[in-house]
């Protein structure tokens, strides 16, 4: 078995199968920095940059939520469940988790971590071939496609000669990504989440004091996290939530009242819109905040997802999905402060509107932007350097090379929206023609198109259990004699 891709998705896969597998097994792990755990979020050497999970919701395992607390508090005792840990030390968490399965596996389960780039994926009839970036190769009966997030794509408007100059950095998160950033430089961050947050926290990390702007579409800034309030208030329940649900579509659509009631309903945004809005103004009234509802709303989100047909899902895309990333993914309150701070300073600007052109000039870059709700009267901003700091890319298919070649011959195809992968329920990639022939896998931000959330460590360790728990049903069933897949110099699946 092999898994390509050795951050958080991959490794967390990789845990699991070693923890439960008892019969042989050889899994590959194919990671081109050579070390399992880190990926982009966690491979930051920066101690400002933070979980913005607290500890006790941080755990690898699905049936073990706090194990990352446990671990945290054997590196320093009285760590509270709520506390935001710097995500260095969670990469170097998820590594030692890795090595426990690893050393603690049943007989003839082995992991091989390779250290190389997958160049391309090709199917035999019973097999899958990655071929390697220094034109090695190796087989397995299955693998698992663990790539993380795309890079950000650079946006579609005329750049003047700015994405191939020293003063645009694609990725704040590559090595040395704001390197040639001087102190009283003027920067231009493209987005205003949380990349953007650490972003600006890695400028003022080396003495930055330029002014820094950020602009994206709506100005929205992420909000901050708070310690939950003793209230009454009690969050609702998946049942409850999809009960609420049904009640709204009833009364919206009478012609459904008698349908069956284990048959599931399309949802509207409208209706869940309005159930949200009804748990804020009830858990005001119990003493709480929205705070609690949205992460009420966690568990409940991918069954909901499911329901929205497609149109929905790109109404809620368009037009909802700044507001709920601003509310669902928030900072640390630390964090908060800091920003605020600077903000409140004048060193830190946000701008809502959309970006029409840059062009290079002697001393640094004009940007023409149209600012949010002025009628589209165009304004100027003269800066240093650009930084995009939007986000991975919004079709993986174009931000993983090998992803593309496999959607280019109709081996998988992207989702409905364009976002990542089809798949069905076990994460079995689907061609084009809908079917799965179950030996192509993926997990993590390629299922965001069909399952939502799919990005967080609380999502992603249920799905690592739920596919090796798959995946070892299925080699179990298959054991046959036959001889061992063949490779070229690189250890495979026994």
């Amino acid at each position: 078995m092999a898994i390509v891709g050795g951050g958080a998705s991959g490794t967390l896969l990789a845990a699991n199968l070693l923890r439960d597998a008892r019969a042989p097994l050889r899994v590959a792990l194919v990671e081109r920095s050579g070390r399992a755990g880190l990926g982009l979020a966690y491979s930051t050497t920066s101690p400002c940059h933070l979980l913005n999970v607290p500890a006790a919701k941080m755990g690898a395992y699905a049936d073990d939520p706090e194990h990352f607390l446990r671990w945290a508090r054997r590196e320093q005792p009285g760590t509270p469940p709520g506390a935001f840990i710097a995500r260095q030390r969670y990469g170097r968490y998820l590594e030692s988790v890795l090595r426990e399965a690893r050393a603690n596996a049943a007989p003839g389960v082995h992991l091989d971590v390779v250290t190389s780039e997958v160049a391309a994926v090709e199917e035999t009839s019973d097999a899958v071939r990655l071929v390697l970036a220094d034109g090695t190769w190796l087989e397995a009966r299955t693998a698992v496609l663990a790539l993380g997030n795309a890079l950000p794509s650079n946006l579609r408007v005329s750049d003047g000669g700015l994405y191939v100059s020293r003063r645009y950095h694609r990725s704040p998160w590559a090595p040395d990504a704001l390197r040639g950033v001087a102190a009283r430089d003027d920067v231009l961050l493209i987005g205003t989440g949380l990349t953007m947050v650490d972003t600006v926290l890695s400028l003022m990390e080396q003495g930055h004091q330029g002014h820094i702007h950020a602009l994206s579409r709506h100005g929205l800034l992420p909000h901050v996290h708070q310690e939950a309030t003793r209230s009454s208030y009690a969050a609702p329940g998946i049942r409850d939530a999809l009960r609420a649900l049904r009640q709204e579509l009833r009364r919206a659509r009478p012609e459904t009242a008698h349908a069956k009631e284990h048959l599931p309903l399309a949802v509207r945004i409208r209706p869940v819109l309005r159930l949200v809005r009804r748990e804020v103004r009830r858990a005001a009234k119990a003493g709480a905040d929205w705070r609690q509802v949205v992460d009420a709303l966690r568990p409940v989100s991918v069954p909901l997802w499911q329901r929205l047909p497609v149109n929905e899902r790109r109404r809620f895309l368009r037009h909802l999905r700044a507001y709920w990333d601003v509310h669902r993914h928030r900072m640390a309150p630390s964090i908060g402060e800091t920003v605020e701070r600077l903000r409140r300073e004048g060193q830190l600007t946000l701008h809502a509107g959309h970006i029409r052109s840059f062009a290079l000039e002697d001393s640094g870059v004009e940007v023409r932007l149209r600012p949010r709700g002025r009628g589209g009267q165009e304004t100027a901003l003269h800066v240093q350097h650009v930084i995009n700091c939007t986000g991975p890319e919004g079709a993986m298919t174009r931000g993983h090379p090998v992803l593309g070649g496999l959607v280019e011959t109709g081996r998988v195809s992207p989702d409905a929206l364009g976002m990542g992968l089809a798949a069905d329920e076990d994460g079995a990639l689907l061609d084009i023609h809908g079917h799965a022939a179950g030996r192509l896998y993926t997990l993590g931000p390629p299922r965001r198109g069909e399952l939502w959330e799919t990005t967080a460590v609380p999502e992603i360790r249920g799905h690592a259990r739920n596919l090796a728990w798959h995946l070892l049903r299925r080699v179990e069933a298959s054991r046959a004699p036959r001889e061992p897949l063949a490779s070229s110099g690189v250890p495979l699946e026994g």
